[in-house]
């Protein structure tokens, strides 16, 4: 029998919500896709798939009750660029509109006695800066970004205390042309003008966008995952090595001296301290889950990103 109950998508106009709406017409047909946005109108033209739009505002606590009709699962998506400039006002955002956002739709849910399951984007930025690897069970780092990880899961974890239940994937570098870092990287590159990250040294844990659509999507139906996961490739790189590996991939050349840090901290402010932390990080538990990653090797998943 089919499921018609509803899935609830927050962030559904963004790289990663896109390509999941899309991808839950193949995996889930028929099931009705609601979305949380603070523009609906122009949420349900720019998403390009059958949705409901609703209108929310986190900042203001507003939510259009109307969106959990029938909802059964959330996947919380939304939230504020971290590749910005860093001032006390920005910091506010990041952080609110993850656990912010998070605690306005647990109330909601809470007051209309449904008890959703959780699927929440959380980031590898919760380990700090390390070369060692880092599993699920390792310790969580210090720093602006680990705390608001900390506190985003925290608050995923309480709303799955409702009795639904969550699962927050830690994101790394997400690779697709179509958004995020690779996006702005492409034009560099394809100029051969590409060029490693202050020392180089610095690990990269990525995953390409098809994978990490298909953990939300694996996600919805495995009632047994719950908890932490790291939503990364299983093979880390260091920075230098994804920087030559684009330019190989891309057929340009990559002679051009290191990005000193310094330039990247005049330019990006504290929020260098995300381009220059280094994360060694496996997806253990996916692994023992035993996930199908269709793209494990970066070299492969950057040829496909970039193909026509």
């Amino acid at each position: 029998m089919a499921d018609h109950s509803s899935i609830l998508i927050t962030g559904a106009s963004g790289l990663v919500g896109t390509a999941l709406v899309q991808r839950l017409q193949y995996t889930h047909p028929g099931r009705p896709v609601h979305v949380l946005s603070r523009r609906p109108n122009e949420a349900e033209r720019s998403v390009g798939s059958a949705v409901r739009a609703f209108g929310w505002s986190p900042s203001e606590g507003t939510l259009d009750r109307e969106a959990l009709e029938g909802v059964d699962h959330i996947v919380h998506l939304a939230g504020e660029p971290v590749a910005q400039r860093w001032s006390t006002e920005t910091k506010q955002r990041i952080r609110d509109s993850r656990t912010g956002a998070l605690h306005l739709l647990k109330t909601a849910c809470d007051s209309a006695g449904l008890s959703p399951r959780i699927i929440s984007a959380s980031a590898v930025g919760l380990y700090g800066s390390a070369a060692d690897v880092k599993t699920e069970d390792s310790p969580a780092g210090q720093g602006f970004l680990a705390d608001v990880v900390r506190e985003w899961e925290n608050a995923a974890v309480g709303f799955g205390n409702l009795g639904g239940g969550h699962v927050a994937f830690r994101i790394g570098l997400v690779i697709s042309a179509k958004g995020g870092v690779l996006k702005r990287l492409l034009p560099i590159y394809r100029m051969g003008l590409g060029a490693p990250l202050a020392s180089g040294s610095q690990f990269q844990s990525w995953i390409h966008i098809d994978d990490l659509v298909g953990l939300f999507t694996t996600a919805l139906d495995r009632e047994d995952w719950s908890g932490a996961y790291n939503a990364v490739a299983p093979e880390a790189v260091s920075q230098r090595e994804f920087s030559q590996t684009l330019a190989e991939v891309l057929r340009r050349p990559h002679f051009f001296p290191n990005v000193p840090a310094s330039a990247l901290r005049l330019w990006f402010g504290d929020a260098a301290e995300a381009l220059l932390a280094s994360h060694n990080v496996q997806p253990q538990r996916l692994l023992e889950a035993g996930f199908n990653f269709q793209f494990p090797h970066l070299k492969a998943a950057l040829k496909d990103a970039v193909s026509p």
